[in-house]
């Protein structure tokens, strides 16, 4: 076998033998994501965002039901958009920020269902990175996403298995 066509094959075997792990790796946990749709978080001003959950509870009756957001002190209002088939409530939190709770109306979302909560945002005054804690209800069991990101070590995987939402603020310019 020719150099070209030895490398041809590895090449071939290795894209397949990829191929085939990645159909048959098992799902992994959803992510509470915050979304900037392209515009930058600047300090002090306002800008839409979006919530995302990518899909239900991995537990035995999967269905999304409830998601809440914790909005802390540093962040400004948060004026949350609404959503087909959600109905949304904002209440005080004990620390001056907000807690934006969506729950379903009817059934609840099936599994493999992403759902987008749109927002806008009053952005705090100085730069830096700020974060979202996000509790993620289902008809059984629920996901709080509030674990920082940090290295793997040897008992713990990086990224966590509920990562912290963050957003990068930059100042102004």
């Amino acid at each position: 076998m020719t150099s070209g066509r030895f490398i041809r094959f590895i090449t071939a075997v290795c894209t397949c033998t990829f191929g085939g792990l990645i159909a048959i790796a098992p799902a992994a946990s959803a992510h509470a994501i915050i979304e900037l749709n392209g515009v930058s978080a600047v300090a002090g001003k306002s800008s839409a965002m979006t919530l995302e959950i990518q899909h239900g509870c991995i537990t035995d009756s999967p269905e999304t039901t409830q998601v809440i957001a914790f909005v802390g002190k540093p962040w400004g209002e948060v004026k949350p958009g609404s959503v087909d088939g959600w109905k949304v409530s904002v209440a005080p939190l004990a620390d001056g920020g907000q807690q934006i709770t969506w729950s379903v109306v009817g059934k609840p979302i099936p599994f493999a269902t992403p759902v987008f909560f749109p927002m806008t945002v009053k952005w705090p005054n100085s730069p830096g990175v700020y974060s979202m804690r996000v509790l993620q209800i289902c008809t059984e069991g629920q996901y709080l996403w509030e674990t920082p990101f940090t290295p793997a070590t040897a008992s713990s995987p990086s990224p966590p298995l509920t990562p912290l939402p963050q957003v990068t603020v930059l100042a102004r310019r």
